[in-house]
């Protein structure tokens, strides 16, 4: 036994040292600049060729920072060979690769400019439909059919996890309570009337759309299932273009749209135009029992709406753009919204007892002539330090808008059969919003990624409700009390965050942490009761991925989220639709607090992408109507 081991020792160590001398794989790593400047030359192309035959070892191409790695390079000698469009081919000389050399490093090189006379080039290539990064997937919607004639709207319904319904709400997950961002910035279009803005919006205006689950503390933490950004195409071209598009439906449906840009040099100047009408006719029942404690036994009501309204909407938007020099570019935008119709409705409201007497039957009729308007701009300045690399960003946006609702209501009486009454609701609200915003980011050479900025959003809410009722004895209308109010709602936030990211081979990690303080003054003017409501919240944030092939990877993320109570959900007064219709709200309301965590895979190959994931939200401080 001593012998036949001294025999296997023997064979496994010779073993190890013949494929040690004849199998050694060694890496290649080096950096390409360029010769006029010394920056870093991106995508060169960087061969190791066979010095016997000049055929092809191996290969790679350049980083952002111009460097390369080729690993698993066999024993033998090699020659690199770096080439790039536009720069001279160069060649190193002869070098040898053996096993007393784990890692041979090229050094730095440089690559001399050169003239390119080309009588015709075409390039193209196709977009893949769904990428993924560390924390998001991003839908290329140009393949789309709808992308060509279609809204937004429409372009949504086709993205995965995320429904759109026949009113045009939106929602991710399962949840309409998701923050939907344009170019990664807050807009006042996506406010209250955000479906009817995205069923207006041309499909052919947008590159792309990006779902986010779980933001990085970049982001406001704002929306319990996500964010949706939608990034609009930039027009590159110079000269002048632009679109028209429309489209007709069934029920008189018409929108229309045009789009214009012009690009002479260094200013880019653009605007565009959309015009959209529908019906909005709508059904609707409500159906209670009521329990009546005096013989233990349940009254019933029931209420049939029928609601005919016919909107038409305005969206013009227009900006200039200029690229200061090499490192600086500042811009300037507006958008303006308008939106108005004119609503009837009649509802048949009948009230029985335990024993199925009619008590009561009328019908309540509502005459609405209501508009809502939303107008906005943005400034914005940005540096880039040492070009795409390191920047720093400016931006300073503003909204204002109004919305009237002018209700006039009758009730028509057959049982009891009384005297037709009439009351009148006006309803007067108005959103100012501010934020200004400054961001700094710094991608590093070592596939390192930091990002921090702050955000501060200053929003007044201006609600002003009048009610009155027709006084048959005077004959005239009388304000009512009861339903006469008004509510000023002021909010500031102040936001700090940072995120990092790194690579490690094959693991990538980004981690953030967002500190909000929140300074709210409600006014109960109608009460002269002020309420103070200040705090402070920490969103923290991590993303986590693994890639154990080229085509497959596991992520795994967490975030804080956050859903604020708007001011309806805040304005204590009540509101009242009918004598059994009616709300109010709680000015001491906090955000609710939501933990989201996901884990999820990866598949793909040429043919199909597998994306499965599985969620899970705990949310605390909830509140409920």
């Amino acid at each position: 036994m001593k012998t036949l081991f001294q025999i296997l020792f023997f064979l496994n160590y010779f073993s190890a040292l013949v494929f040690s001398q004849t199998h050694h794989p060694s890496a290649i790593t080096g950096v390409v600049v360029s010769s006029s400047n010394g920056k870093p030359l991106e995508f060169v192309s960087v061969a190791v060729l066979r010095s016997r035959d000049s055929s092809i070892a191996s290969g790679t191409v350049t980083k952002k920072n111009g460097s390369f790695e080729i690993a698993s390079v066999p024993e033998g000698e090699y020659i690199i060979r770096y080439s790039m469009l536009g720069f001279k081919e160069k060649r190193t000389i002869l070098f040898h690769l053996d096993s007393s050399r784990d890692e041979i490093d090229l050094g730095k090189t440089s690559l001399e400019e050169t003239e390119v006379r080309l009588s015709e080039v075409t390039v193209s290539s196709d977009k893949s439909e769904l990428n993924t990064t560390i924390d998001r997937k991003v839908y290329n919607v140009q393949q789309d059919v709808m992308s060509k004639t279609g809204s937004v709207s429409d372009l949504l319904q086709n993205i995965p996890s995320v429904q759109v319904d026949l009113d045009g709400n939106v929602s991710l997950r399962g949840s309409a309570n998701v923050m939907i961002l344009i170019n990664g910035k807050n807009s006042p279009l996506m406010g209250k009337t955000r479906a009817e803005v995205l069923q207006q919006l041309p499909a052919n205006a947008i590159e792309k759309i990006e779902v986010i689950t779980n933001p990085s503390a970049k982001y406001k933490p704002d929306g319990t299932s996500g964010i949706i950004n939608i990034v609009m195409k930039k027009e590159t071209g110079t000269g002048l273009n632009g679109s028209v598009g429309g489209n007709i439906g069934n029920r008189d449906r018409s929108n229309a749209n045009v789009s214009l840009n012009y690009h002479p040099g260094s200013v880019n100047v653009f605007g565009n135009y959309s015009y959209r009408q529908d019906d909005r006719n709508q059904s609707s029942s409500d159906l209670r029992s009521e329990l009546d404690s005096a013989v233990n036994a349940f009254n019933h009501y029931s209420d049939n709406t029928t609601t005919l309204a016919r909107p038409h909407s305005h969206i013009a938007a227009a900006g200039v753009d200029v690229t200061i020099d090499e490192s600086n570019s500042a811009g300037i935008s507006g958008n303006y919204h308008y939106r108005g119709f004119i609503r009837t409705e009649s509802s048949a409201k009948l009230f029985t007892d335990n024993t199925g007497v009619l008590i009561q039957d009328y019908h309540r009729t509502r005459l609405d002539d209501e508009f809502e308007k939303e107008m906005g701009g943005t400034a914005y300045i940005q540096h880039d330090f040492r070009g795409e690399d390191e920047n720093i960003r400016i931006e300073y946006t503003l909204s204002h808008s109004p919305e009237i609702e002018n209700n006039k209501y009758t009730n028509l009486f057959r049982i009891p059969a009384i005297t037709p009454q009439r009351d009148n609701t006006l309803i007067k609200q108005t959103d100012d919003q501010k934020q200004l915003t400054a961001e700094y980011k710094n991608e590093f050479e070592d596939q390192s990624t930091v990002e921090a900025g702050y955000a501060g959003d200053f929003n007044d809410r201006d609600m002003d409700f009048f009610g009155e009722a027709f006084d048959t004895l005077r004959n005239a209308f009388l304000t009512d009390g009861e339903k006469t109010n008004r509510f000023i709602y002021n909010e500031t936030i102040h936001a700090f965050y940072v995120t990092v990211e790194h690579s490690y081979g094959q693991f990538s990690l980004m981690g953030g942490l967002r500190t909000e303080a929140s300074i709210i003054k409600a006014n109960l003017v109608s009460k002269n009761i002020t309420i103070s409501n200040n705090y402070v919240t920490l969103y923290p944030t991590l993303h986590l991925v693994y890639k154990y092939s080229d085509d497959a990877e596991v992520q795994l993320n967490y975030s804080r989220r956050a859903n604020r109570p708007e001011g309806d959900d805040l304005n204590p007064f009540p509101e009242y639709r009918d004598p059994r219709n009616i709300r109010a709200g709680n000015p001491r309301l906090k955000p609710e607090l939501i933990h989201s965590v996901e884990l999820g895979v990866q598949w793909q190959n040429d043919q199909f992408t597998v994306v499965p994931s599985i969620f899970y939200r705990n949310k605390y401080n909830g509140f409920t109507s």
